[in-house]
């Protein structure tokens, strides 16, 4: 994530049950956005672009007690272009760079301006293998300003050392030498980390060293064959606690789940993590199997205030179920499939915070799913501006909002599903994040579409241009009436913002009455739309989408027809059924006659003792034309004229 990362979300108490607190969301978001603006600050060069990363080592001896690191990076690349002598790293300027080896030799590098350039002794081909070492020293901490290396303390009753990383988004080169990109993922990736005795390391896929080297020292190797964005390899070093929950799978086939937590938090996170295998048994039936199940899943604590998704490892301040669903989720969207572009940015965090909801959907209760939502359409809706697209990637406020990226992204998915249907939006999804150069690679709000088209059938290009591209939601003034069984609908739209004419999504009602309800879908097709509909009930009041589907403002009012303020005839123009619906007293006598004065019908109900305020007649037997209808009720006489087909 990113913010999910760092507490995106939602450090929401998590008590009996769950709450969301919008509130939470608004105060994380701004603190990401501050650690964020100068990681933003990020060109890319032409030479970093130029070659393939396939491995990298990364040896690290972390001395907490002196606040330094020193360090030696392996590389494995591959050239891109031909006559390839010269690589380029992004490093921070205040890591020292001692030297460089190249087929075991020292060779020549200039380290200026958040660059390492080597020059390397021979070409190397394109397509074809090599590998370089690159070996420095420095306090990663005290001058970065992005602060993707920490030294900081933990358990004020009795203080402890702890060191993390958070690399997102152009983060990594303040703590190691790396290809900082969204078009490259490496493709294995070891780290080996030496910490002072009574710590552990965390990190990226399986432990599998875990030894004293010396009286003083512990290595931890953490090895990870899976391909991996630069901005998800991670550290955190503290006394941590060890202990594993599981994800059972048939057979008797698990995926650990590796918790790293403070020993002051050990008993509130042993009670709290366990729910993650239920979030992910949920994400593998509606995503596909969790993406790194050769290895492992995990939490590390750490010192921000949040979470971060790093692959395989979420970083967690707490364990709170909304910022490890969030987190977990992100395994799947921002790891598996990562954002190619920045601005492509809700592709991780929309679907994150979409994938927290689905958890209070199916691990809470339907109503606290329905209230999430509701409180997401809240936020979205008290600004009339704002897009999910993102246009200035420079811009931290807009890139991480808390508001579009996140809660906006994840409405966008939520109607999708209600458009789409539950079958085709999860086929679709599934079929976007299995996508072979999007599962391990990088995604794209264009191959999200296609992909949703193909599963649906449906054309989404007018549903992006609306909901995705265009700013702001649709208002809806929504008034009803009815002459006995039969209602009215007029559904009159205002978009909040003149980027987009009108927000075309069907829009679900239902129709109360005094012993039974029915459900019913309007799709407008003009800003002012007038719906009818001939119930078996008469409607007492009318619910617009109860079950929050839609993004958007509403109200919705009874009024009295328009046609007439004492008699309703309905419909218009009649077929073989004539309806008629008196306000005032009950029906007495109905009369028809022709345009010549001659009565062609007559039915006088109370001497059929049938009066009542409503009343259908047949009128097959009329032919096509006009005619005058007399209704004589308790209240009065009237006159209306009808056409019959």
């Amino acid at each position: 994530m990113i913010f999910c990362r760092y507490t995106f979300f939602l450090m929401l108490a998590f008590v009996a049950r769950v709450s969301f607190s919008q509130t939470d969301l608004e105060k994380l978001t701004k603190n990401e956005l501050n650690r964020y603006e100068s990681k933003l600050l990020f060109k890319k060069s032409l030479l970093t672009e130029s070659y393939d990363v396939v491995y990298q080592r990364l040896e690290l001896d972390v001395n907490m007690d002196q606040r330094w690191v020193t360090g030696k990076v392996t590389t494995a690349f591959k050239p891109l272009k031909p006559a390839f002598n010269l690589i380029q790293f992004d490093l921070e300027d205040y890591l020292k760079v001692d030297s460089v080896t190249f087929k075991n030799k020292k060779v020549i590098f200039s380290h200026l301006n958040k660059s390492l350039t080597i020059q390397l002794t021979n070409s190397v081909n394109v397509g074809a293998m090599d590998s370089l070492a690159v070996y420095y020293q420095g306090n990663p901490s005290d001058n970065n300003s992005s602060h993707s290396f920490v030294f900081d303390m933990h358990n004020a009753a009795d203080p402890k050392p702890i060191a993390w990383t958070l690399s997102e988004p152009y983060g990594a080169k303040g703590w190691w030498p790396c290809k900082e990109s969204l078009n490259d993922k490496i493709d294995s990736l070891d780290v080996v980390v030496k910490v002072k005795k009574g710590n552990k390391a965390a990190s990226n896929g399986l432990l599998i060293v875990e030894k004293s080297i010396n009286d003083s020292q512990e290595l931890y190797h953490w090895r990870h064959r899976y391909p991996i964005a630069t901005y998800l390899v991670a550290i955190a070093v503290t006394n941590y606690v060890a202990y594993n929950d599981y994800v059972i799978y048939p057979g008797n086939d698990t995926l650990p789940i590796l918790n790293y937590v403070y020993p002051e938090s050990e008993t509130e996170a042993r009670a709290k993590t366990p729910v993650t295998a239920k979030m992910i048994h949920l994400f593998d039936s509606l995503f596909g199997t969790y993406p790194f199940k050769k290895e492992k899943y995990g939490h590390a604590q750490w010192g921000w205030g949040g979470g971060m998704e790093h692959q395989t490892m979420g970083f967690m301040a707490s364990f709170n179920f909304d910022l490890v669903s969030h987190e977990l989720a992100h395994q799947w969207f921002g790891d598996w499939a990562t954002c190619g572009s920045w601005k492509d940015l809700w592709l991780n965090e929309g679907f994150a915070t979409y994938l927290n909801a689905l958890c209070h959907e199916n691990l809470i209760s339907k109503k606290d799913f329905q209230n999430y939502m509701a409180a997401s359409r809240s936020e979205v809706v008290a600004k009339s501006d704002g897009s999910v697209y993102i246009t200035d990637t420079a811009n931290n406020n807009r890139l991480f909002s808390g508001r579009l990226t996140y809660n906006k992204g994840s409405f966008v998915l939520h109607m999708l599903r209600w458009k789409m249907g539950d079958k085709a939006f999860f086929e679709g999804v599934r079929n976007y994040a299995t996508k072979p150069g999007i599962s391990y690679g990088f995604g794209t709000t264009d191959a999200l579409k296609k992909e949703l088209e193909k599963a649906s059938g449906q054309n989404l290009t007018e549903f992006f241009k609306d909901w995705y591209y265009g700013e702001g939601h649709p208002n809806y003034d929504i008034t009803w009436s009815h002459v006995g069984n039969h209602i009215s609908i007029r559904i009159r739209q205002t978009p909040s913002h003149p980027s987009v004419s009108f927000f075309n999504i069907p829009m679900p009602f239902v129709i109360h009455g005094k012993t039974k309800d029915t459900a019913i879908i309007f799709d407008p097709l003009t800003k002012d739309n007038t719906f009818t509909a001939d119930l078996d009930f008469i409607p007492q009041s009318v619910e617009f989408d109860p079950e929050v589907w839609i993004l958007c403002k509403s109200t919705v009012l009874k009024v009295r027809p328009t046609s007439s303020p004492e008699i309703q005839l309905f419909p218009v123009p009649v077929g073989n059924t004539l309806s008629i619906y008196a306000y005032h007293g009950n029906i007495e006598l109905v009369s028809i006659y022709d345009l010549t004065g001659r009565l062609v019908m007559n039915r006088d109900l109370k001497a059929e003792k049938i009066i009542k305020d409503s009343n259908k007649l047949d009128v097959s037997q009329l032919s096509g034309g006009m005619y005058i209808v007399k209704i004589s009720t308790e209240a009065g006489t009237v006159v209306q004229r009808i056409i019959k087909r």
